[in-house]
């Protein structure tokens, strides 16, 4: 059930879902307006309805068909000839965002509806003599009412492109996908019990080893199905990928000790795709952001700016963190083990977010200043002593890499100053320190 609801709430996602649900929805409407006057007919008290002639209502709709699929047209193609020339620095996560966005899709459906209601109704437009005469006065009247609609959308289209293309907004929407990540990751630990981990060597030798028939990218575990299934048969199972890992055909992913038959069913609860997707992917949103920071750095683009945005964004979502705990890897029913799996640390996190922002920063006092600072200032956050001490590790990183690749003795001495209040925060918290977290 938890895979079917996944791949409803992507297809609910998709560029195409809204509008078609807008076609459909014109259509209808299209032909219910055609029915409702044919049995009401045209009264005279609505002054707002079409009143003209069969070939003005015949020329009007040819008009709307032809405007809407043309202007829908040529709007989306220069849209991604646009698109196409700024992802090579923002990264291919603005392609998806403008694929994503409600209302670019909204501005789709609307070009799309009016095209399909005008040509529905086109088609009921009649000529002849008596009753053989038919002019879809709701239909015309709609239609402009659909036009008037369409040059609302293509106004806030553009500005909605001109501010979508901005940096600045990428880097804050990759971090808001990042806080949900991590908000949920924290939501998932709340609601694992106190049992622990298996010893070293539990699953060696007596383990029974699962494989995998096809490969692809882990989107999604169904944890509670996996735990569901090794209570049934009395077992424990450790599940040796977590989402993001890529998959070979034949690969081992668990392995299983039990007391009975080994049991079926565990590689269907691993959803495999094509590509990653961040619902189980703490590091996928990471990555994402990461991304952009690392692009800004390259000497094609040479924009520290934006990286040392990414690294602000960055320490704010650690800083948020805090000392919650991400999920321990365990869950259990009635208190006994039944599945162990790998997961995202706080120190797994950190290095993935400030590595290759360190590694591709060669030699750029500003990144690395920003990198110290920030740093310095996650550590006043944090309390956890393993957490202090991966932040330190960090900051003595970043000051090896800057004594190598700075040559000027001023701004060395700028990251000396950074570096050193760095190391006094981590070792400030340090002594007060609780042993909670990671």
């Amino acid at each position: 059930m938890s895979f079917l609801r996944h791949r409803l709430v992507r297809a609910f996602g998709l560029f195409w879902f809204l509008p078609a649900v807008m076609v459909l929805f014109s259509v209808a409407l299209a032909q219910a307006l055609i029915v409702l006057e044919r049995h009401l007919g045209v009264p005279g008290s609505l002054a707002f309805v079409y009143a003209g002639g069969e070939s003005g209502a015949r020329s009007l709709l040819s008009a709307m068909t032809g405007m809407s699929i043309g202007v829908a047209g040529t709007l989306f193609s220069i849209t991604i000839a646009a698109l196409s020339s700024v992802i090579s620095t923002m990264g291919p996560r603005l392609l998806h965002s403008f694929l994503a966005d409600r209302g670019i899709q909204a501005t789709l459906g609307i070009f799309l509806a009016t095209f399909a209601f005008s040509l529905f109704s086109l088609r009921a437009v009649s000529a002849g003599t008596g009753d053989t005469i038919f002019i879809p006065h709701y239909n015309v009247s709609a239609a402009m009412i659909y036009a008037a609609l369409c040059v609302g959308f293509l106004v806030y289209y553009i500005n909605h492109m001109a501010q979508s293309i901005n940096m600045t907004r990428v880097v804050n929407l990759l971090t808001g996908d990042l806080s949900r990540a991590l908000e949920r990751g924290t939501e998932a630990a709340e609601e694992q019990g106190d049992v622990p981990r298996a010893g070293d060597g539990f699953f060696d030798g007596a383990a029974t080893s699962v494989f995998t028939e096809r490969g692809g990218y882990v989107q999604q575990v169904d944890y509670p199905r996996l735990a569901d299934i090794a209570e049934k048969h009395d077992c424990v199972v450790q599940l040796l990928v977590r989402p993001g890992n890529y998959l070979l055909t034949g690969s081992e992913i668990a392995r299983v000790v039990y007391g009975g038959d080994v049991p079926e069913g565990i590689t269907d609860c691993l959803l495999l795709g094509s590509s990653r997707d961040d619902s189980q992917d703490l590091e996928f949103s990471v990555n994402q952001l990461l991304e952009v920071g690392v692009r800004a750095l390259s000497p094609g683009t040479n924009d520290p700016f934006t990286a040392m945005g990414v690294i602000d964004r960055f320490a704010e979502s650690l800083a948020r963190l805090e000392n919650r705990e991400l999920p321990r890897g365990v869950i259990s029913r009635n208190g006994t083990l039944r599945v162990e799996f790998d997961v995202t640390t706080f120190e797994g996190l950190v290095d993935t977010m400030f590595h290759q922002l360190r590694q591709n920063a060669t030699g750029c006092t500003a990144v690395y200043i920003r990198l110290l600072e920030r740093l310095g200032d996650v550590a006043g956050i944090v309390t956890a002593r393993k957490r202090l001490d991966h932040l330190r590790r960090h900051v003595d990183l970043v000051w090896d890499d800057a004594r190598r690749t700075v040559t000027n003795a001023g701004d060395l001495e700028d990251i000396r100053l950074r570096y050193r209040r760095a190391r006094k925060a981590c070792a400030r918290r340090a002594r007060g320190a609780d042993v909670v977290g990671d």
